[in-house]
Order: C-alpha cells, then sequence, then structure tokens
C-alpha cells in the first residue's frame, strides 16, 4: 500500500491502538456482584442457546426480548438483521460470557436473521483480536478445540464428521460438523506460524512460534438433507455488478446514499481496516467474518491495528476467489513526488496562515502535526477537492461503497466536534449530497454508527487514501 500510511497506520498500532477504535460506550447491563472475591460485573450464560426444543422457532423480536437484559444489542437499529452479545470490560468492572455451567468463557455471540427468522447463531470461542490471551499456545489451542468438541457431543450429537478445511474461504479454517436432532453446528479453527512484522519496514515474516487466529462455533437450523450441504464461509460475490446501482436511494433532501450496507461491529480493537472489508463482501454476499480478513491481513495479535501493506495484498490475493476486483483510487505515497509536493505545500500554506512549518525529513511526525486549517487549504478545495468528489459521487452512483482512509480527529461529524482526538481510521463512505456539500459515511462501530455526515471540503482535508472494491461479474 502507499508508505505513508503504512508508517502511520503502523505507527499507531505501536504506540496508540486504542486512538481509532470504537468510542467507549456504556455497559449494556448493570453491574452485579459476582463471584466471592467482590469483583463487580455480570455473567451470561450461553447454555439456552443449546437446549432442545425452541432455537429455531425464535424471531427477531423474541431473540431481542429474551436476550436484551443480558447485553443484547443490534449491529444496525436500521437493518437489525444482525445482533451481538459481546464480553465487556469497564474499568474495574466485568461483564462475561460462559458455556458449559460456566466452565468455559466466549468472547461474542452473533445472531443472525433473514426475514425476521433466526437462521445463524455464531459463537466466538476465542481469538486473536479479543481474547485476553492473544498468544495462547499450540497446545492450548489445540486442547480448547477438544474441550468443545466433548461437550459439542455431549449436547448436539456423539460423533462429528471432519469436514476439512474450507478451501473456499478467506481463512482455510478447520471444520468440524455435528448434525443433530434440531440443530447443526460446526466448529471451525484456524492458526498456524507466526507473522513477525518488522516496525520500521512493516514487512511481515513467518516464525518459529504458533499463533492461533480464531477457534469459533457456528449454529444453524437442520436441513432437510446434508447430502452435498455447503457451510463454507466463501464463495463467490453473489451480488452481479449491474444490479447495485439499482439500490442506491436519492431523497428530496438531496441525499444520494447506499442503504442497508452490512453493518460489522469491530469492538474496541484496531479492527477498522479489516471489518470494512468484511463489510462490503458481505454486502456482495460473501458471508466472509472480519476474523478471517484479519488472519489473511496479518492484523496483530492482542487486537492491533493491521498493517496497510499487508491489507492491501491481502484485499489482491483473495479478489479471484471471491470474483471481486480491488483498487486503489487516490492515495498519499510518502516516497513518490505527490507526497514531497504535498509536504511543500503544507509548509508553504502553514507559513501562509501564520501556523507552524513542520520538518518534513521525519514524516512521522510530519503528519502527526498537521494542523486542520492548513489542510483544509492545502487538500479541502481546488483539484484535491475536485478528484475526491469525483471518485466519491461516481462510485455512490454506481452502487459501489467506497473504502476511506482517514486521520480521525480533524474536522466535525455530524455538525458536532468529532469525539476522538486523533489517529488513522478506515470507514466507508455510502453517499453525498451535493446541494450540502457533504458526504455520508459509516463506521464500524454498530448501531448509530451506520449513517453519518461531514463537509465534504473537510473529508477531502484529512483523506489518507480511496480504494474500491466491487464485483467482477
Amino acid at each position: 500500500m502507499n508508505k505513508i500510511l503504512l508508517a502511520f497506520l503502523s505507527l499507531l498500532s505501536l504506540i496508540a491502538p486504542a486512538v481509532a477504535q470504537k468510542p467507549p460506550v456504556k455497559p449494556p447491563v448493570k453491574p452485579t456482584v459476582i463471584g466471592g472475591n467482590g469483583e463487580r460485573g455480570q455473567e451470561v450464560s450461553i447454555d439456552p442457546l443449546f437446549a432442545p426444543g425452541k432455537l429455531w422457532s425464535n424471531t427477531d423480536v423474541t431473540v431481542e426480548a429474551e436476550w436484551k437484559k443480558k447485553g443484547f444489542k443490534w449491529n444496525s437499529e436500521t437493518l437489525k438483521d444482525h445482533g451481538i452479545i459481546r464480553r465487556e470490560n469497564w474499568g474495574f468492572g466485568t461483564f462475561k460470557i460462559t458455556a458449559f455451567a460456566g466452565a468455559r468463557n466466549v468472547e461474542e455471540v452473533s445472531f443472525g436473521f433473514k426475514t425476521s427468522k433466526l437462521t445463524e447463531v455464531d459463537i466466538a470461542i476465542w481469538n486473536k483480536g479479543d481474547s485476553k490471551n492473544a498468544d495462547m499456545s499450540e497446545k492450548d489451542f489445540n486442547d480448547l478445540v477438544m474441550a468443545w468438541s466433548t461437550e459439542l457431543n455431549r449436547l448436539v450429537a456423539p460423533k462429528y464428521e471432519d469436514r476439512g478445511r474450507d478451501s473456499a474461504s478467506a481463512a482455510r479454517a478447520e471444520r468440524r460438523m455435528w448434525v443433530g436432532s434440531e440443530t447443526l453446528a460446526q466448529l471451525e479453527y484456524s492458526g498456524g506460524k507466526e507473522k513477525i512484522r518488522d516496525p520500521y519496514s512493516g514487512r511481515e515474516k513467518a516464525g518459529k512460534n504458533f499463533q492461533g487466529e480464531f477457534i469459533r462455533l457456528r449454529l444453524m437450523p437442520k436441513p432437510t438433507s446434508t447430502i452435498g450441504l455447503n457451510t463454507t464461509t466463501g464463495g463467490a460475490a453473489t451480488v452481479r455488478r449491474a444490479d447495485l446501482a439499482k439500490s442506491v436511494v436519492h431523497e428530496p433532501s438531496g441525499d444520494v446514499f447506499i442503504p442497508n450496507v452490512p453493518m460489522v461491529d469491530q469492538g474496541d480493537k484496531g479492527y477498522c481496516a479489516v471489518a470494512t472489508a468484511a463489510r462490503l463482501l458481505n454486502y456482495y454476499g460473501v458471508p466472509v467474518d472480519q476474523h478471517e480478513m484479519a488472519q489473511i491481513a496479518g492484523t496483530q495479535a492482542g487486537g492491533g491495528g493491521t498493517n496497510p501493506e499487508e491489507m492491501e495484498a491481502a484485499m489482491k490475493k483473495i479478489s479471484g476467489k471471491y470474483k471481486t476486483n480491488f483498487q486503489v483510487e487516490l492515495d498519499l505515497n510518502y516516497s513518490s513526488r505527490k507526497y514531497q509536493s504535498f509536504m511543500r505545500k503544507y509548509n508553504s500554506a502553514a507559513k501562509k496562515l501564520g501556523k507552524k512549518v513542520l520538518d518534513t525529513n521525519n514524516f512521522i511526525y510530519f503528519i502527526s502535526g498537521l494542523d486542520s486549517d492548513v489542510l483544509r487549504e492545502v487538500n479541502g478545495q481546488g483539484p484535491a477537492l475536485d478528484k475526491f468528489l469525483g471518485v466519491v459521487r461516481q462510485n455512490i452512483d454506481k452502487g459501489v461503497p467506497v473504502m476511506w482512509a482517514l486521520q480521525l480527529g480533524k474536522y466535525p461529524e455530524n455538525g458536532e466536534p468529532a469525539k476522538q482526538f486523533g489517529g488513522g481510521h478506515v470507514r466507508l463512505i455510502i453517499g453525498y449530497n451535493t446541494a450540502k456539500n457533504e458526504i455520508i459515511f459509516s463506521d464500524s462501530w454498530g448501531a448509530g454508527h451506520e449513517k453519518k455526515r461531514m463537509a465534504a471540503a473537510d473529508a477531502s482535508a484529512c483523506t489518507m487514501g480511496l480504494y474500491l472494491l466491487q464485483p467482477t461479474m
């Protein structure tokens, strides 16, 4: 990817991994005392999901009613097609999710609906982004897989079928399948040699130690027949490029936008790039998740950020598999004449406005010191703004959301001062309003972040890059 974005986000992931993450939210449930050691928090058991009789008769209404006081929230209040319960840490409080009478902890439970009917439950048992023990040993990883297999033998069906590696998915996870009387359960897990990243060049190489990626369980209604059953999270995009423009909404207010882009909530980790990529693939009908994307993009364990160069390489690598095309529309390349020219223009404008002139020999300090007024002068008007708007409008009109890399905290959003003080971030541009000179965007932060606004000039000024991912068919 471009070296300026690479270095900026790499620095971010090394020294300030929280700044580009989801803003803090209030706990979904009131803490209560659990245990005898004075620890505060709430423990929610997911054992009812394994009880026979009623799971697949649930609707969005009944699931919300049953689990709302247990931490359930919608990924998107607009769509209400996915809801989650996620383990949380709030300072001195905790919110635990457990299984098997409290014997096992899980990170997250996701409920998926189609036409208001519950059609899938995904349980994030362990992953390198959310779990406290992100560097789990290979033995502990395999022991955890076996422990869950033993419980599923007891609860779903006495034997499992080894489905082997999912060659169609991004992560190529190993799979074990149980077919019970009502439920089909598939345990998926993936891991391999660790990736060691050079903090200066950003390049990665395989190390000697094991690095687990994720262990997850997918629950689905038992099909009428399992012959030729396909439970992959891969496959080609099912949405045709020619049909995308049909979904674009044109409102009397002047808003032109793409509705119903699936929401992926990255949680409190630096997964903005991989969550945004997963949202786009989901929009095109590929059921990939952010943990698969984190694996192929080399996202750091422990919830760190994604190396942009690795992310671009990963997107190009999987494009053929998913029948999509990834391309760079606009970026700032530190080694190019374009960025050298930007630095000269920036310092020239800074002098003119009486602002601080920055050291161009150290681009990390240069980019961290950028002033919003100077940025508007340099990249928020004229040809830079025209190019930005051209990319946005042309692709939104075609029904293609735009991946947008930017610096947070520089300009107001939704008419209010930005709530984050800085950091690199990736979000989706999903629309524009020419009359109001605004762009419409969406963050991978769950409900409340589906549709937001920023002045087009400000958006152009803080842009680090614009990227497209779209179907080839």
